[in-house]
C-alpha cells in the first residue's frame, strides 16, 4: 500500500484524481479524440501516487499501454464500454451496487435509497438524479472524492476523525462489499488494455484510500 503519515495530502489529492479518472470512464462513453489525447500526452504512464498494493500494479501494467508508442485501438474501448455497462444488450460487469449485492441479482431499490440518504448527510445530491441510479459506480466515486476533499481540507481534529470514519464507513458498506466481484465480471469480459485497467486501478485505489483514512 501507499505510505501516508496523515499529513501529506497530495497523496490522497492523487488518489482523488485516480477515482475522478476512472470513475468518469464507468459513468461516461468515451470520446475518440478524448483517447487519443490521453495516449498522445503519455499521461497513464505517470501515475500521481505510488503503491504496492497487487492491483494497482496491475492497473499501472495494463494502462501503460495505452501511450504515444503504441497504436490505440478505439473501436475495442468502445465496444468495451458499450458491452460491459450497458450500452448493448445486457450489461456484461454493471457497475450498479444493487446488482451485485441483491439475491436476485437484479437492480434493487433499497441499495439505491440506502446510498441515497448517506449523500443526503452530506447535503450532496448528484447532477444526474433521475437519469442515473444513485448506486452507480461512476456517482459513488463522486461522492467518495467529496468526502476526501472535506478530509484535506478540515483543519479541526473532532471534525476531521468524523470524517474519517464517514469515509471508512461508506468505503466498507457501499463500495467494497461488491467491487471485487464487479472487477472479476470486468476483466472476464473486456478486451482492451484500457478498461481492463481501470478496473483494478478503481478497486485498488479504493482499497488504498480505506487504509490510509
Amino acid at each position: 500500500m501507499t505510505k501516508y503519515n496523515g499529513t501529506s495530502n497530495d497523496i490522497l489529492k492523487g488518489y482523488s484524481m485516480l477515482l475522478y479518472f476512472g470513475g468518469s470512464f464507468i459513468l461516461n462513453q468515451p470520446m475518440e479524440s478524448c483517447i487519443y489525447e490521453i495516449a498522445g500526452s503519455d499521461i497513464l504512464r505517470k501515475m500521481p501516487v505510488e503503491s504496492d498494493n497487487p492491483g494497482f500494479t496491475m492497473a499501472s501494467a495494463y494502462l501503460n499501454h495505452i501511450n504515444s508508442n503504441t497504436p490505440v485501438d478505439f473501436e475495442a474501448i468502445l465496444d468495451d464500454h458499450l458491452r460491459l455497462f450497458g450500452g448493448m444488450g445486457t450489461p456484461k460487469a454493471p457497475p450498479y451496487e444493487s446488482v451485485y449485492l441483491s439475491e436476485e441479482h437484479l437492480m434493487n431499490q433499497k441499495q439505491t435509497l440506502e446510498v441515497k440518504r448517506t449523500y443526503a448527510t452530506y447535503g450532496w445530491e448528484s447532477q444526474l438524479t433521475g437519469k442515473v441510479p444513485e448506486d452507480h459506480l461512476g456517482i459513488e466515486l463522486q461522492f467518495l472524492n467529496l468526502m476526501l476533499e472535506k478530509f484535506v481540507e478540515i483543519d479541526d481534529d473532532a471534525c476531521h476523525r468524523e470524517v474519517a470514519a464517514d469515509i471508512r464507513r461508506f468505503t466498507d458498506t457501499h463500495l467494497t462489499t461488491w467491487l471485487s466481484d464487479w472487477n472479476r465480471d470486468l476483466q472476464k469480459n473486456a478486451k482492451s488494455n484500457f478498461y481492463k485497467g481501470i478496473g483494478y486501478l478503481i478497486v485498488s485505489s479504493v482499497e488504498d484510500i480505506r487504509s490510509l483514512v
